[in-house]
């Protein structure tokens, strides 16, 4: 981080801190419940902290060239010379850069390069566009992806060589990297045209991904930042690769230009938002120091944006700010020169709005006093843009995949406290009353002996109890995952089946007038959207299932193990439901265009024998390129679901588990102090066994402490979570 920007407008931009100060309390906390938990429960716990201690946040930068897209994340990550912006496009693959994350293998840079299978369905027209086209019209070549596709394979192997072959499926990894390396792997300029300096792209037509490990950066919680290629790429295989590392994203940013927001290109960009979660997406119009007069132009841009994201996702707010990455970069960097020649542009008139400067300090003679130099660096970082967009994407993570991790974890540690807590409170109560009863006649002893043998018997029934239970509870589970499976794709076939009849309607109609379509486009906006709000509208209703069954569930249980011990102070499990983290919708970004603006469309539909048969047929397609879209959605909420019983009934069973762990020790120790009585009655108690007595209760006093106290640390954690974290997350 360059040393300008350590002053109080990065320190309080950092995000993700609170996640990251409720992780580190979980992890703190997930240690001491470690030494609690009995032996056999304590892989769980581990597991646990496993999970937190590799969680991240996947934060997805998207932008079509030219946007400013690479400038913006150099500013985002405060080093404005960590990604190379003087050549565009920059990136030819996915970049994954890894903040505050451990690297393997001590390698900060991992180059992966493309498969054989990769370049051969590239090279051959295959994937889903192709499979489309050949249904549509048999024979029908798409030549000019064909050509596409041989000049970039072409020109691969004329830059590796011998090399391409031995490459493909491989990586490269280096321990440093620097923005030479960057150009060798990521840069798609022309290789041979750079005199001088050979290396750049040699290797970027055939890099699938790079993860680059940082040590930088505004980040307090670990965060990976994508930086995907321009989404008006023209090569498909770069398309498919940017949409499948965009449905792996937690938070979505997208990068517009000012100067053209939401162009034709843009278009594209929207559909690929359609197919992720509204509620975590970030808006950025970048580059509004290109606009000549800032004031009067920059509402227009933002209501027009605004106007056109109402009409993508009606009902939403999704975030929209404005700023400058160039500005943002020079807030950091400050060089003089570039600086200058920020204030020389109209556009700098707007830096004034951070009620920063004066007037008369928009001049280059300004750069001259030291006083007057720190306040333009503190108005450009301001009206940069970058601060609101820290706080977008540090509120957006509050709904994110981490936060429901994080939830969900705390949660079951809540759970397996309060059973430690009441197992160790029935404990003490045990020894106690043992040492109590240590000068009993042999009768006695006679008597408890019978009464241990009877907890046995009872323990050894609810034990059987709750593994029959288990088996139960299991197979319910099993049954309503399959049906809310089976009801959501019902569901989402049904709104394809209704789309598609309406399209077909409309086709026969047009057909019907007399005359052959010039023009017939469907793109599925309708169908996507609909398709959108089936998939939340059903994932709502099997989430909310799956989450009063477990809160049935977590009662019953509680019944049983505290049958095993009635005087304990056991809490009830009653509390605020969980919620399961809804994923992100990306199948719904696929590409889906049925275009019939060419002469082969129009000979294709005019071979038809009917409007009504014309109709059938788009119909048909319709359903086939769609419902493989619908099987891709059921089955990431299948996951989900899958994902959240592991997480929850697997701890609820382990929390009785461990109950049970519990008592069987009583019990045992009870026996052992049955046998001491006895053999009391013929030898007298010696002092050593009074001292070994009294350190075991102190030493299970204090465990009664530990436990208590790590129990009323962790609920307070559950209040702030449902309380606070939860209430603040943006809503779709």
């Amino acid at each position: 981080m360059n040393a300008s920007m350590s002053g109080e407008e990065t320190r309080s931009g950092l995000i993700g801190s609170r996640l990251e100060g409720l992780r580190a309390q979980l992890l703190g906390c997930g240690d001491v419940l470690s030494n609690l938990v009995e032996p056999a429960e304590r892989p769980l716990v581990t597991d646990a902290l496993r999970k937190l201690k590799q969680l991240t946040c996947r934060v997805a930068i998207v932008g079509q060239i030219k946007s400013g897209k690479s400038s913006f994340i150099n500013a985002f990550v405060q080093d404005p010379g960590f990604l190379p912006t003087s050549v565009t496009p920059w990136t030819t693959a996915v970049t994954n850069l890894h903040f505050r994350q451990t690297p393997p293998g001590a390698h900060a840079a991992i180059f992966t390069f493309l498969q054989q299978n990769e370049w051969s369905s590239l090279a051959e027209s295959g994937g889903r566009v192709r499979e489309l086209t050949e249904r549509l019209v048999p024979g029908f070549e798409p030549q000019l992806l064909q050509r596409q596709a041989d000049q970039l394979r072409e020109r691969a192997q004329q830059r590796l060589g011998v090399e391409f072959e031995l490459l493909l499926g491989q990586a490269h990894a280096f321990e440093s990297f620097d923005a030479s390396i960057l150009l060798q792997y990521l840069c798609s300029g022309d290789f041979a045209g750079h005199a001088g300096a050979a290396a750049i792209g040699k290797y970027s037509d055939l890099t699938k991904s790079a993860d680059l490990y940082c040590d930088h950066g505004p980040f307090a919680f670990p965060v990976t930042v994508i930086d995907t290629p321009g989404t008006n790429d023209p090569f498909l295989i770069r398309d498919e690769i940017t949409r499948r590392s965009l449905g792996s994203a937690d938070v979505h940013l997208v990068v517009l230009t000012a100067r053209q927001p939401l162009s034709d290109t843009d278009v594209s960009l929207l559909r690929i938002m359609r197919g992720l979660n509204n509620d975590r997406i970030v808006v950025l119009i970048n580059r509004i120091d290109d606009l000549a007069d800032v004031e009067t132009e920059l509402p227009k841009v933002i209501a027009y944006v605004r106007q056109r994201l109402d009409a993508e996702f009606p009902g939403t707010g999704i975030p929209v700010v404005h700023g400058s990455a160039w500005w943002g970069n020079q807030a950091i960097a400050f060089e003089a020169e570039a600086v200058a020649r920020i204030l020389a542009r109209r556009s700098a008139s707007h830096l004034l709005r951070a009620g920063l400067l004066h007037p008369s300090e928009l001049t280059p003679a300004a750069l001259s006093n030291s006083d007057c130099r720190e306040r333009i660096r503190h108005s450009l970082w301001a009206m940069s843009g970058l601060p609101s967009v820290y706080k977008a994407i540090d509120m957006a993570m509050g709904a994110a995949r981490p936060a429901f991790a994080l939830r969900q974890i705390t949660h079951a540690f809540a759970e397996m406290a309060r059973v430690c807590e009441g197992s160790a409170r029935s404990e003490l109560e045990a020894l106690s009353d043992a040492a109590k009863r240590s000068s009993d006649l042999p009768q006695d002893a006679e008597e408890r002996f019978a009464r241990i043998s009877a907890e046995s018997e009872q323990l050894a029934r609810v034990t059987a109890n709750i593994d029959a239970s288990a088996t139960g509870i299991e197979t319910q589970l099993a049954r309503i995952i399959h049906e809310e499976r089976e009801a959501l794709r019902r569901h989402l076939m049904a709104t394809i089946d209704l789309h598609a009849a309406r399209e077909r309607d409309v086709l026969i109609d047009t057909l019907s007038r007399g005359r052959a379509p010039q023009v017939w486009t469907h793109e599925g906006v309708e169908l996507r959207r609909a398709l959108a709000g089936a998939f939340h509208e059903g994932f709502r209703n099997a989430a909310e299932r799956l989450t009063s069954f477990h809160a049935r569930v977590a009662p019953e249980l509680h019944k049983l193990t505290a049958s095993l011990m009635p005087d304990s102070a056991l809490s009830d499990p009653h509390g605020p439901t969980l919620s399961i983290a809804e994923p992100t919708i990306a199948p719904l970004s696929r590409l889906v265009a049925l275009d019939l603006d060419t002469s082969r469309w129009r000979l294709f539909w005019s071979r038809q024998p009917s409007p009504e048969a014309s109709g059938a047929r788009i119909e048909a397609l319709i359903r086939a390129e769609f419902s493989p879209v619908a099987d891709e959605l059921v089955q990431l909420a299948e996951n989900a679901f899958h994902e959240f019983s592991a997480t929850t009934i697997t701890w609820s069973f382990g929390a009785c588990r461990n109950i049970q762990h519990a008592l069987r020790r009583r019990l045992e120790f009870l026996r052992a102090e049955y046998e001491e009585t006895r053999r009391a009655a013929v030898s007298p108690e010696s002092a050593q066994r009074a001292t070994e007595t009294a350190e075991r209760l102190r030493a299970q006093d204090q465990r009664v402490k530990d436990n208590q106290t790590l129990t009323r640390h962790l609920e307070h954690l559950i209040q702030y979570m449902d309380k606070v974290l939860h209430e603040e997350a943006p809503r779709p």
